[in-house]
């Protein structure tokens, strides 16, 4: 028998004593882990409660160490791969409401500690060596769990998963560093479906601010498979990656992990990277779909061991900008297929690096490592460089002609998304583009088999001016579509560069039939309205951001609340709020700090997104548009009696969930101490802001070299400091 069972909940408070968050803006009831995002990427600034994501229960960090007694009556579950043995989770749940055993745990005990083995565990050893096993009921309980970065946490916090598991939300790791370990064979992580056929259809996990890490590994033996499938094929993508990766966080994989089943209408389907670091020590990354292919990145990605990243739909790995692949070991047995963004003959895609101790790659390493990498078109070849340490793209002249005459080179900035093109009805035709450029597009239609200069002559440039932003995904509606056969061609033309076309062969044979009903006669012209004519009100004038106060706020979409709809009118529909373009999700329209408060005046962005809906003569449908409106609100400057006063009477009304004088729960202080400020990311914002640790560092090369627990190899169990460390 493990010591594990016998100390199974011996450092149920401890464990978190350290990872009270910075102050940080949340949305009602979230208690992040850190004060830096996530995002699909994701996050500057703001905590606040996570698309999906589960709160972290406030009794945790107040928490001190059980030592019960009853523990070691847990010893005959012994092993803990079969955690549904000694489930009975009834019986647990009324110990402490008899109080009959002076030992018993408090009720006011975190529900996420359990006498009982789970499938979801913590180790973790004392400074006698003494190791303590703790379960927790959710895996986003077991994340909050981890001490934090702030704390002095340096080691990844393991947490070993027995059974498979179904998200019913986001799984959030921000200012934390998490290993996910598969500890038996046919591990599962899926997305949740419930009986009445609804899904959880959001970024299954977000790795986001500097330091913080998240990686999936297995035990000798076992394997793990993060599986993004939500049951309903290609009619219904997700609408997040199975990863996100930002704001300077780090992700990876090792040997024995598979991500895949992901259709979705983010950038990457497995995984999205803008600003953070991806190393892969391993794994297999394969059959996703996403807008810019399975895997995007815009920043270098460190690859070693044996790693597969093929048969997705689109792109494999999409490398954005100038990110290319970094060879940090040997490379054996791989078949990683990648698509430059902007591909070119002697463009560089790969280069040497260095391993884990320091040590440069080998020109024979790399040699091999570069055989094992391959271009997603017939386009290109990747081929060795002249200086022997880099891999660069070679342009193939024998390459086949694609099928339909699409007038420029494939890959480019205009991709078409394959199996979008649609019937909506007799005259009308729907596709899915995404660009990797800032661009205005337009359509028109030719003649079936019209060749490559006829297509290129038709062209006009002064009819581009419906805009798309550079990694986006945009809809095609093309009306009036001739009776005769016909192709469709989507023009856009960059902000800086020539303009691509690509061809779209309609088939005729599936057409609807024609209408026989004339259309719906509207008595004025459609209504149409711009994002930023939407309104907010309840942020006007400045908070006061006390610890765990909360702010309504209103928000009313142009066009919402119209009435008498016609065909053809729009109104934006309010979805969520961030303080960044790319951060965190928040639906709820309430805003406030939950931990530390925000002492002084200062100004801060706010992003609200909008999407877009039409009438279509019936009924308001949505649309694939989603833009936001830029805001601010202001922080009131708060006094030290002010202060004072307030924590005073938020601990005479919550006894048992007190406050320190810093903002922070728990314990006392004599002092009054003000909310430390972070500089702002926002280039827009007035002041400082004490919601932002986002990294300005440059991305790019570093970014890979920074992910050093990574590449490190491995993980450790997280050992508690000695009292005289602490």
């Amino acid at each position: 028998m493990r010591k594990k069972q016998l100390f199974a909940i011996l450092l149920a408070g401890a464990m978190t004593a350290g990872t009270v968050p910075s102050a940080a803006l949340a949305a009602e009831n979230d208690i992040p882990a850190a004060s830096s995002e996530v995002t699909e990427g994701e996050n500057s600034g703001e905590i606040p409660q996570e698309e999906g994501g589960e709160p972290t229960p406030e009794a945790e960090p107040t928490q001190t160490p059980e030592t019960t007694p009853e523990a070691p009556t847990e010893t005959p579950a012994e092993p803990t791969e079969t955690p549904t043995v000694p489930e009975t989770p009834a019986e647990p749940t009324q110990v402490p409401e008899t109080e009959t055993t002076p030992e018993a745990v408090p009720s006011e005990a975190p529900e996420t500690l359990e006498n009982e083995p789970t499938g979801i565990s913590i180790t973790t050893i004392d400074e006698n060596n003494q190791e303590t096993v703790t379960y927790y009921k959710t895996l986003q309980e077991a994340v909050d769990a981890a001490p934090t970065i702030e704390s002095g946490a340096q080691e990844s916090t393991v947490i070993e998963i027995t059974d498979s598991l179904a998200l019913s939300g986001t799984i959030s790791v921000s200012g934390k560093k998490v290993s996910i370990v598969a500890a038996s064979q046919g591990i599962t992580i899926r997305r949740e479906q419930k009986e009445d056929g609804t899904v959880f259809n959001g970024t299954m996990f977000t790795v986001a601010g500097q330091g913080s890490e998240l990686q999936f590994s297995v035990k000798d033996g076992s394997d793990l498979t993060v599986d993004g499938s939500n049951g309903k094929g290609e009619e219904e993508p997700s609408e997040g990656s199975l990863a996100d990766v930002s704001d300077s966080g780090a992700f990876g994989i090792s040997a024995g992990v598979t991500l895949t089943g992901n259709n979705t209408t983010a950038k990457g389907g497995a995984v999205s990277n803008s600003g953070g670091s991806l190393v892969l020590k391993g794994g297999t990354i394969t059959g996703n779909t996403g807008a810019m292919g399975a895997v995007y990145s815009n920043t270098d990605i460190a690859v070693q061991g044996t790693v597969a990243i093929k048969e997705n739909t689109g792109a494999n790995l999409y490398l954005d900008q100038d990110a290319s692949v970094v060879v940090t070991d040997v490379l054996t047995g791989s078949s990683i297929s990648l698509t430059a963004a902007a591909p070119a003959d002697k463009k560089t895609v790969a280069r040497a690096g260095k391993k884990a101790d320091g040590t440069d790659v080998t020109s024979e390493e790399f040699k091999a490592a570069a055989e094992q990498l391959a271009y997603d078109t017939e386009d290109y070849s990747v081929v060795l460089g002249e200086d022997g340490l880099s891999a660069v793209l070679k342009v193939n002249a024998s390459a086949t002609v694609t099928p339909s005459p699409t007038p420029t080179a494939s890959p480019s900035f205009l991709t078409y998304q394959s199996k979008s093109l649609k019937w909506m009805d007799h005259n009308t035709v729907t596709a899915k583009m995404s660009t990797t450029k800032d661009c205005k597009w337009y359509y028109y239609f030719v003649d079936a088999g019209s060749d490559t200069n006829t297509i290129k002559k038709l062209y006009d440039s002064s009819k581009a001016k419906t805009p798309a932003k550079a990694n986006t995904t945009f809809t095609v509606k093309a009306e009036k579509v001739p009776e005769k056969d016909s192709w469709l061609v989507v023009a856009a033309k960059p902000d800086n560069g020539s303009a691509q076309l690509r061809v779209l062969k309609l088939n005729s044979s599936s057409r609807p039939a024609s209408p026989t009903v004339s259309p719906t006669v509207t008595t004025r012209a459609p209504r149409k309205y711009e994002v930023t004519e939407s309104k907010v009100t309840g942020l006007e004038n400045p908070l006061q951001f006390y610890p765990r106060k909360f702010y309504d706020f209103q928000v009313v979409g142009a066009g919402q609340n119209d009435t008498d709809p016609v065909s053809g009118d729009e109104r934006w529909i309010p979805l969520y709020w961030s303080m960044s373009v790319n951060g965190t999700k928040n639906k709820s329209w309430r805003i406030g700090s939950q931990e530390k408060g925000i002492r002084e005046a200062a100004t801060y962005p706010l992003y609200i997104f909008f999407q877009k809906q039409t009438y279509n003569g019936t009924e308001w449908t949505d649309t694939d548009v989603i833009e936001y409106m830029k805001t601010s609100f202001s922080s009131a400057e708060i006094s030290d009696a002010e202060w004072k006063d307030y924590i005073d009477n938020y601990n005479k009304e919550h006894p048992d969930d007190g406050l320190n004088y810093d903002g922070t729960s728990g314990g006392s202080v004599a002092d009054i101490k003000a909310t430390e400020a972070a500089s702002e990311k926002d280039s827009d914002s007035t002041s400082k802001s004490a919601v932002s640790t986002a990294d300005e560092s440059p991305i790019g090369t570093m970014s890979v070299l920074a992910a050093f627990s990574l590449l490190a190899g491995g993980y450790v169990l997280v050992r508690k400091r000695k009292k005289e460390d602490i």
